[in-house]
């Protein structure tokens, strides 16, 4: 706890040299100034929001505090609504040194996914996304295979009506050669 107060008084201390000052751009044609957000600020605001988030639950103080802030205010807007954001992100923090960290830590990580939604939504859509692969992939293969069948199935029809043709030839001529020696026979019998 100790190293998590140093901190702590690490981040109120550097959220103390931030102000619309040093967070500004002027307009040389009127002389107006407006937000804008230097990248010290912008980390800063990102610690003190994970540092909150990390040791506070939803329903504490801190939270709800910096729930309140318009982020949008720290650039392009006039000085008064820049400090009232600043000065609820320099609320928040502050209140931490009294406010005693509650957020309970999940031992267990296997529940703490089982309870997150992102890892119900993750693993829905690979489940989904799987099923639709293998689907896919099968009615190719199978698409496949039934093509080269039909190739296979032309092929053998193609090689049937040749040996039908050749069949047919073949008899034809028997059946001629088999006229003949009917009438060989016939003619050499009356010779007799």
């Amino acid at each position: 706890m100790r190293k998590n107060n140093n901190y702590l008084n690490d981040l109120i201390k550097e959220g103390q040299n931030f102000n619309f000052n040093n967070n500004r751009k002027i307009f040389s044609y009127d002389g107006t100034s407006y937000s804008d957000a230097s990248n010290d600020l912008m980390s800063w605001i990102s610690k003190v929001e994970d540092y909150i988030r990390s040791n506070y639950d939803d329903n504490s103080g801190p939270v709800k505090m910096i729930e309140s802030v318009k982020k949008e205010k720290f650039n392009g807007y006039h000085q008064s609504e820049f400090e009232t954001e600043l000065k609820k992100l320099q609320g928040a923090i502050m209140s931490c040194e009294r406010i005693l960290p509650n957020k309970k830590k999940d031992d267990n990580y296997i529940l703490s996914l089982i309870k997150n939604p992102v890892f119900w939504t993750i693993l829905v859509v690979v489940i989904g996304d799987t099923y639709k692969l293998g689907h896919d992939i099968g009615e190719s293969k199978f698409g496949n295979e039934k093509i080269e069948q039909k190739k296979a199935v032309e092929s053998q029809e193609k090689e049937i009506t040749r040996l039908k043709g050749e069949a047919a030839s073949k008899d034809s001529l028997i059946n001629i050669l088999n006229k003949k020696k009917e009438i060989i026979p016939l003619t050499t019998a009356k010779k007799h």
